[in-house]
């Protein structure tokens, strides 16, 4: 009589695995690649803390400049931090280490990185799983900061006595301002933005100015469609506008945009 092999899920994806282990094998591969590109980022993100080096460490060039944002240049310093430390508890849970006092320095980490990814117990560890997705959630941090998003204006922060203008990536569901630390909903932000122009008759602007608005609140809105709007007679320039630079109001804009959305 056989006997089935014992299995157990594994502790990433939940795959059905042998109980020797606690990462199937494509997510021990996954593993040990992030950790060798957590190695690979650390030197670029050390290259930041450099006043003449502008962000951007996974580009071939780069822009000098004066000195860098402090608040991002903060968020390095964590995230160096962050990697050599969880660099070296990996290492000690993996394959030991003598010296649990050892001063860490970021070269150090990139070849305990490089060891923690060579590992034969990197997989068998039961909590592999929860190291592997540490490691997935340090390189998407170290991503942002090497390779920024996007970022577009969204409109000015809710606190009144801050009101400074915010950015946001696309998708991005909420932003924190990083003058006042408040952290509000990026969708309340945009309606707060389309509030204050859309229901003020005097608020105008050119068919750019008021597109780049509209789509940067969830709107979308070509500068083209505006400009075809006035020449066929549905809207109108403002009256204190050039002839050659017309500008249109926001209000009459949004009750176009909408009256077309709902057509």
């Amino acid at each position: 009589m056989h006997t089935m092999p014992d299995t157990t899920p594994c502790t990433n994806c939940h795959k059905p695995i042998d109980d020797h282990h606690a990462l199937c094998p494509s997510c021990e591969i996954r593993f040990a690649l992030t950790l060798l590109r957590l190695a690979a980022s650390l030197e670029p993100l050390h290259d930041m803390l450099d006043s003449t080096i502008h962000y951007g460490g996974h580009e071939p060039t780069r822009t000098m400049t004066s000195t860098p944002p402090t608040p991002i240049r903060l968020a390095v310093l964590d995230l160096i931090d962050d990697i050599t430390t969880y660099s070296y508890e990996l290492r000690r849970t993996l394959l030991g280490m003598p010296d649990p006092e050892h001063e860490a320095t970021y070269e150090d980490a990139i070849g305990t990185l490089i060891a923690d990814a060579g590992a034969p117990t990197i997989s068998t560890n039961t909590c592999a799983g929860m190291y592997m997705r540490d490691a997935i959630r340090l390189m998407q941090t170290a991503d942002r900061l090497l390779d920024p998003p996007n970022m577009r204006d969204i409109g000015h922060c809710p606190n009144p006595l801050c009101g400074v203008m915010l950015q946001a990536a696309d998708g991005q569901q909420s932003v924190t301002c990083s003058m006042c630390g408040t952290t509000t909903d990026t969708h309340t932000i945009q309606l707060r933005t389309l509030e204050r122009l859309c229901w003020d008759d005097e608020r105008h602007g050119s068919a750019a100015q008021i597109a780049r608005v509209f789509t940067n609140c969830g709107i979308p809105v070509l500068a083209n469609t505006i400009r075809q709007w006035a020449k066929r007679g549905k809207l109108h320039a403002a009256t204190n506008t050039r002839p050659h630079r017309p500008t249109y109001r926001y209000s009459d804009v949004y009750r176009l945009t909408v009256g077309v959305k709902r057509d």
